[in-house]
């Protein structure tokens, strides 16, 4: 499917959301304004209307006296419906002095000027949304109006007097600024979304993890804000003894208790109660997928900082899954990450956007059915979007390093053949006799301390050559190549088997590519030419490639047709760019050079190249392909790590290798050189 034809598909899955939304917004309103010609007995509102009482008329410290608490709200409804539940006042203590006005008002009035101040809120939040928008434009505001209005959550906000519009527009105004590098102002509006602290989890997390910490002493400083207002307002023991409940709450699931009220949460759906409900040894099985799940996020928020809001956006989305306790109107928070998905798909930073449409609209799908369906349903949608950012997050590109233009050390590009060899006499005179006339200014034969005549061949063909006095291995070989030839003034360096492996005629291929300015490493690939199956490539090393590549592709975001290839040419910038000196001195160290070139933006150009397959060519044993296998593994792994913040040095580029010409001692870690 073409780009243009991929970008239609997730416009369309966008646009088909906003019209879901649109059109679920009418009936919702419809609802609504049924709903209110009634006695008003089903919002919760009316437990912040009895707290917002209790602070006007008994004080402070009879705010949150469960007791009392019953005793206003049956004062409201004096004879409740069978389905009436009360419900406890359970919020922060600055957050009763935002509420307090409402004491003055009757119960309806205060409902409807809590509705009315909720819808002002959302349309403040679409606003805020769109600012923080990849663009600013009338798309933006038409998705982030779609995404609120005919967000079921959000309209059970409104309906029940709820308070997470109170902490979504702040939350919102904390994103955009985040998205704008305004770390302080992204920690001062975090820490005034905190009237549910408990959906808010990650956020402070986030700031740890970005060592943001202009955005943490924001964030500390309103809370001081609030402690010291809260203790002024309430006095300690109330402040405490609210303090005390949030753990016990978030540590035992049921409320505190006392007198005669009974708090119920069969309507919450926290992942805890889902693990709690699943049947014997599936519970381990759940927790691991939670734990992983958390890993995951905690590693993703430490990754490098490239997508600003989709770090924000998963930190959101991953609190609410990860929250001890949350509702379904809790889920109103999912707008931000919801808008993060739909803006950042539709300005094109999105690697998968079709994949994104599909994951939105499927999870608004299901957090809207929740009535139809069952709480879990809105359980999966959040599990969702969180999954996906998660993924999408983890899934960065490279961080390129900057580069000078091409240029040589004479009137034209001087090439450097090196051969790695070891237990090389027999093939090396054909190999040699094989490389085009004129296509190499100097050819340098590095010998791994073979036990044959490599290096009399080698000498006899008048071959520049290096003898390591002991085995340092393939990688280890390579690097005494690469520092020599830099030495020798090399702007293109092609590694050429001396086995007879690969054909050399193809040398004038490499070389163009770099010397034409289309790539600074270019591999000759088996996959491009003759079917390695027919050249005599053994199915099982078929069959490794392949998976290999594959994963390969995966995690490092590139599209080649092998990474395995020993046929390969450099340009001297990437060789001096690159710490290879770093890199293992066994077989992974091709596939380290190849993650170095993805780390650091460099392009990969790809030739055809044909593999021979006969006896004297060397070849690795099952057992030794296995262990490279892993080791490429380890090496991808290794590369996640780092992206998080965990740095390793063959990853950082801090390569000397152009300024110590002859510094062998650094290469030859085991041994000499003579």
């Amino acid at each position: 499917m073409s780009r243009l034809a991929s970008m239609r598909w997730g416009r369309m899955g966008y646009v088909g959301a906003a019209g879901a939304g649109l059109g679920s917004v009418l009936f919702w309103a419809g609802y609504w304004f049924t709903f209110i010609r009634g006695n008003l007995q089903g919002p919760d509102f009316i437990s912040f209307y009895s707290g917002a009482k209790l602070f006007v008329e008994k004080g402070a410290s009879a705010v949150y006296d469960l007791a009392l608490q019953k005793q206003y709200e049956l004062q409201v409804f004096p004879h409740p419906s069978d389905q009436f539940v009360v419900l406890p006042y359970f919020h922060p203590p600055y957050y009763t002095l935002l509420i307090a006005p409402l004491a003055f008002l009757d119960y309806r009035s205060a409902y409807y000027a809590m509705a009315a101040f909720d819808v002002l809120l959302a349309a403040a939040l679409i606003v805020l949304l769109v600012r923080g928008s990849e663009r600013i434009h009338g798309r933006a505001a038409a998705v982030a109006a779609a995404l609120i209005a005919g967000f079921f959550p959000l309209f059970v906000t409104v309906l029940q007097g709820q308070s997470d519009l109170v902490v979504l527009v702040p939350l919102a105004a904390a994103y955009t600024a985040w998205a704008r590098g305004r770390l302080g102002w992204a920690g001062i509006f975090s820490g005034l979304a905190l009237a549910k602290p408990q959906l808010l989890l990650l956020v402070p997390i986030l700031f740890l993890a970005r060592r943001a910490w202009r955005a943490l002493a924001g964030f500390g400083a309103v809370i001081g804000a609030f402690g010291v207002v809260s203790v002024a307002a309430f006095g300690i023991s109330p402040v405490l003894d609210y303090i005390n409940s949030v753990g016990r709450w978030a540590i035992g699931g049921k409320l505190p208790t006392r007198g005669l009220i009974v708090y119920s949460d069969s309507a919450i759906y926290s992942l805890r109660n889902l693990l709690e409900a699943l049947p014997g040894g599936a519970q381990g099985v759940g927790l691991a997928v939670l734990i992983l799940l958390l890993a995951l996020v905690a590693l993703s928020l430490s990754w490098r900082p490239d997508k600003p809001r989709l770090d924000f956006a998963l930190a959101i989305a991953a609190s609410l899954v990860l929250s001890p306790h949350q509702n379904v109107h809790d889920l109103a928070l999912l707008v931000i990450p919801g808008f993060a998905l739909a803006d950042l798909a539709l300005s094109g930073n999105l690697r998968w956007p079709r994949a994104a449409a599909f994951v939105l609209v499927f999870s608004y799908a299901a957090i809207n059915l929740t009535l139809a369906l069952s709480l879990w349903s809105a359980a999966l949608g959040a599990i969702a979007i969180a999954v996906y950012l998660t993924v999408e997050r983890m899934a960065v590109r490279p961080d390129p390093i900057p580069l000078g233009e091409l240029g040589w050390s004479g009137p034209r590009p001087r090439r450097v053949i090196v051969l790695p060899a070891y237990r090389a006499a027999k093939t090396l005179a054909e190999v040699v006799a094989e490389i085009p006339p004129g296509q190499a200014d100097n050819i340098l034969l590095v010998d791994d301390a073979s036990k044959d005549a490599t290096v009399s061949v080698a000498t006899a063909l008048r071959l520049a050559v290096i003898r390591h006095r002991r085995n340092l291995g393939y990688g280890g070989n390579q690097k005494t190549c690469y520092r020599h030839a830099l030495a020798m003034g090399a702007d293109v360096v092609v590694m050429l088997h001396p086995d007879g492996q690969y054909d050399p005629a193809i040398i004038p291929n490499l070389c163009r590519v770099i010397e034409d300015g289309k790539a600074d490493i270019v591999l000759g690939s088996r996959w491009l030419g003759l079917d390695p199956a027919k050249a005599g490539m053994p199915w099982w090393k078929r069959l490794g490639n392949r998976f290999l590549t594959g994963a390969e592709n995966k995690v490092l975001g590139l599209h080649l047709s092998e990474y395995h290839t020993g046929y390969r040419a450099y340009s001297r910038r990437f060789l001096e760019a690159i710490p290879f000196l770093e890199n293992s001195n066994d077989f992974v160290f091709d596939t380290q050079v190849l993650i170095q070139a993805a780390t650091f933006g460099f392009k990969i150009g790809e030739v055809p190249a044909i593999g021979r397959y006969h006896a004297d060519a060397s070849s690795t044993s099952f057992w030794t392909s296995t262990v490279y296998g892993l080791e490429t593994l380890a090496a991808l792994a290794r590369y996640v790590m780092h992206r998080a913040g965990f740095a390793a040095s063959w990853l950082t580029p801090a390569s000397d290798a152009d300024k110590e010409a002859l510094a062998v001692g650094k290469v030859a870690h085991h041994g000499h050189i003579q």
